[in-house]
């Protein structure tokens, strides 16, 4: 009991431990021998365990308000250590936060549904999608899903001819409410075997039925790729405000089975004791089954990955990324700090002496330093909480979540567990060695006394350990922005200077009728190129870069069929297309507005098409047989066109064959209107779009911007990439190059006598500086080859979480190691420079 007792004492501050634990210890030891029975015993350790929960934070309270004060006066004699400490330590703990934000949101937090580890979805998985015989089939007979649904979603028009909105529309079996396990707040779901029932989501019940209870019965149309439903939808219920999936729908209806495949996409429920391990290679094999002979593409192997990881996509990957290189910045600025820390100890060796002197501990001292230490982190924490907020706005805004329940908040107890524990883990980590160091009471020793070899060794650990680290980052960031550079800096075939687009959508709508579709697209196109300050406008059904393609498939050349397997992109488009968007006639001219007007039999191809069959300066005068059987004249050859970069979807092609024709029934898709103006486009953005609802206030336009707007939101998460992490090395390489700077100076001081003994036998302070630089730079080597290691072994990773960045060749080597040397040497040379204006004279009076 009395070793119990004694353990127990320990969790008391140093100070009243001191002061208190041999009395309360021998207290304990009489009252415990005048116990008589087992009663008696229990009730003393009642009596002391009790005294120990109001004691004990009372006691610690004081002594670390005393500590705490102490090291507010310390720290006011040093400001500009103390700022950039705080600083340093803030930023590093901020954007762990702000990147354990997103992190948690996609892959820690749990989806909205009924055990949402348990959801699959079925990536590239065709069949057997054919038929709703065959899915129902095939589903049925699975013996490691429990259930599965078919979703596949776009934007429509809802409402009626005269007020048309575009929204966001997902057509679903009737099972897949059931089986994601998610319920209406008002009304039910879809029934298996419905078909003139919807769904709406609490917004569309909230914007165009203001809330009303009354919704449940009323009717709805939609209008766009599928059929038009020859009845109204009724509307059967309603969905919580938190649910959208998939993709921000507003409205969910029974799908269109007799259409046969067109982006259907399945997800399932894994069966009760069946792994994810199992699953997927059960899935594999029935892949295999279904179609044995299919060649997968690259970008198109069917696979079964958990529905979390889907939603986060492309997102996920370099969320962990960044967190690795946060953590690495978290690192490198707890062994900076460690290193400030050391060097502060041990220019507090005389106050630390006359304290040891006069009766403190060695646990009182260890105390008091891992209390500064703890003080800096809560500091540094309440400046990474601005940072946190800071890094969160802007990765909800690049990078937003798949749902509105995965939105990036510091609202969260995990989140904000992880921010206090990251304080506290960063304070042990760089109070840690400081404390240690100072609690060896032989350290204490007379003022000016020179630095143990040991203390110094631990030093220059620390700054290999950050030079280390932060060659890691560096070559990490030079490999992440040479790939997102490539990516970004590649020739798309247009120009986005002075173009403005805007979208319109006419299914559903009065000119959605033959003949009238042309015309209103004929009228606007009048209307747009009379306005002042534009120079040319078009249309096209699908806008480059920011949309797909209609795959038409197979086609022939001259009578000669295509190769298997190969086919051919059709993109309808009005005249002036190229003029407008800037893109490039090489051989030939493109359509006129009589071509379009009278279903003329021309086409434009790419390079990639002509390239196939002859020269493509040749190419004009052939004939190609379209998809449809229709045959056309090429009368023009044009510089391929990036249409789906690989930023912008998971699935993409690189350069295949397209052809353009004439869009005699333009409006449906994704129709937009590309208008070419001189000056600021953003300009004449308003008056662009008052034209188009000036022609027809009954059709939905949107999408209003510049063609730079678009751009600028297609590679918002590369560019958002690549400046994180130019920021996060430089940052690191001016924590390293502090580190350095502060050993080297610190070095300096601790020999001043023996400097001024060498200078005194003759030396020159040339030679001195010199000499300090050799030996800095024998650290930063050493930590060099070190980072050579880690990056070369990290590289694969990095290659895993971002296409295109794993590859370090030797030239990043060479470029990264000089860059590192070269800066530190400058800043070794930089804190030697007191060195010159020495007093031998006054150093060896001094000493």
């Amino acid at each position: 009991m009395l070793r119990l007792y004694r353990l127990l004492l320990h969790l008391y501050p140093a100070a009243f431990r001191e002061e208190y634990a041999k009395v309360m210890e021998q207290e304990f030891r009489d009252e415990l021998g005048e116990a008589r029975n087992g009663f008696a015993v229990v009730w003393l350790w009642m009596r002391f365990l009790f005294d120990l929960v109001v004691s004990l934070p009372l006691q610690l309270g004081i002594e670390m308000g005393r500590d705490t004060k102490h090291a507010l006066r310390l720290w006011a004699k040093h400001p500009w250590h103390t700022g950039f400490a705080v600083v340093a330590l803030g930023v590093a703990i901020g954007a762990n936060t702000g990147v354990f934000s997103v992190v948690n949101a996609l892959l820690l937090r749990s989806l909205p549904f009924r055990d949402p580890d348990r959801l699959a979805a079925m990536i590239h998985f065709l069949p057997p999608h054919d038929s709703a015989v065959q899915f129902d089939s095939w589903r049925r007979h699975s013996n490691y899903l429990q259930d599965a649904a078919l979703v596949e979603d776009g934007d429509l028009n809802i409402g009626h001819p005269q007020h048309m909105l575009r929204a966001h529309i997902a057509m679903t079996s009737g099972n897949f409410f059931s089986l994601i396990g998610s319920r209406p707040l008002l009304g039910r779901t879809v029934a298996p075997g419905e078909h003139a029932v919807a769904v709406i989501s609490y917004a569309l019940w909230q914007g165009l039925y203001a809330g009303s209870e009354q919704v449940l019965g009323k009717t709805i149309r939609v209008y766009g790729l599928y059929p038009h439903p020859e009845e109204p939808l009724t509307i059967v219920g309603v969905m919580p405000a938190q649910f959208d999936y998939p993709a921000t729908t507003v409205l969910w209806k029974a799908p269109e089975y007799a259409r046969g495949n067109n982006g259907w996409v399945a997800i399932g429920r894994l069966r009760p004791g069946i792994s994810w391990t199992q699953a997927q290679a059960a899935f594999a094999a029935d892949v295999h089954r279904l179609e044995p002979n299919r060649r997968f593409r690259a970008d198109w192997i069917p696979m079964m990955t958990p529905l979390q990881d889907k939603l986060a996509g492309r997102v996920k990957n370099v969320s962990l990324l960044l967190m690795g290189v946060v953590i690495l910045i978290l690192l490198i600025a707890c062994a900076n700090l460690a290193n400030l820390m050391l060097a502060r100890t041990a220019d507090r060796q005389h106050e630390l002496s006359i304290r040891s002197a006069v009766g403190a501990s060695r646990a009182r001292l260890i105390q008091q330093l891992l209390t500064e230490s703890l003080l800096l982190a809560v500091v540094s924490a309440g400046l990474g909480l601005v940072v946190a907020v800071w890094a969160t706005s802007i990765a909800g805004r690049v990078q937003p979540a798949a749902l509105p329940s995965q939105i990036y908040t510091l609202l969260d107890l995990r989140v904000l567990a992880f921010m206090a524990g990251l304080a506290v883990l960063s304070a042990v980590l760089f109070g840690l060695l400081p404390a240690l160091s100072a609690g060896r009471r032989h350290l204490f020793v007379a003022r000016g006394s020179t630095e143990l070899r040991s203390s110094r060794m631990v030093r220059e650990v620390l700054v290999a350990a950050q030079v280390t680290l932060t060659i890691v980052l560096l070559m990490a960031s030079v490999s992440v922005v040479r790939a997102v550079s490539h990516e970004l800096d590649v020739d798309r075939g247009f120009k986005a200077d002075g173009v403005v687009t805007a979208s319109v959508a006419l299914d559903g709508t009065v000119r959605d009728k033959p003949g009238l579709r042309l015309q209103y697209f004929e009228e606007v196109l009048d209307r747009l190129r009379h306005l002042p300050g534009v120079r040319n406008a078009s249309s096209t059904e699908f806008l480059p870069l920011l949309s797909g393609k209609f795959l038409g498939g197979p086609y022939a050349f001259d009578g000669h069929q295509s190769a298997a397997g190969t086919g051919t992109d059709v993109i309808p488009i009005m005249a002036g297309y190229f003029a407008t968007t800037g893109g490039q006639i090489l051989y030939g001219r493109e359509f006129t507005d009589g071509e379009v007007r009278s279903e003329a039999k021309v086409v434009l191809v790419n390079e990639t098409f002509a390239r196939v069959w002859l020269p493509p300066a040749d190419a004009v005068g052939h004939l190609v047989t379209g998809p449809d059987g229709t045959v056309r004249r090429i009368i023009g050859v044009v510089r391929n066109l990036d249409f789906m970069g690989r930023y912008i979807s998971d699935v993409f092609d690189v350069d295949p064959p397209e052809t353009f024709v004439p869009a005699h029934n333009p409006g449906g898709f994704d129709s937009t209107f590309i208008v070419k103006v001189e000056g600021r486009p953003e300009d004449h953005v308003a008056g662009i779009q008052a034209a188009l609802q000036s022609v027809d206030r009954g059709v939905p336009v949107y999408g209003v911007e510049t063609m730079q707007q678009r751009m600028d939101r297609a590679f918002a998460h590369p560019k958002f990439y690549r400046t994180a992490l130019v920021f996060f090395a430089s940052f690191a390489l001016l924590l390293a190059l502090v580190g350095i700077y502060a050993v080297v100076s610190y070095a300096i001081a601790q020999r001043t006598h023996e400097m001024g003994v060498r200078l005194s036998l003759g030396t020159t302070p040339t030679r001195l500086r010199t000499r300090f630089v050799r030996h800095g730079l024998a650290t930063v080597v050493f930590g060099t080859l070190g980072g050579i290691a880690g990056a070369a072994s990290t590289g694969r990773l990095l290659g895993s979480l971002l296409e295109g960045a794993g590859a370090f060749d030797f030239a990043a080597y060479v470029l990264v190691t000089i860059s590192i040397c070269v800066v530190a040497a400058a800043s070794i040379w930089f804190a030697t420079r007191r060195i010159s204006k020495m007093d031998v004279v006054e150093i060896l009076r001094a000493e």
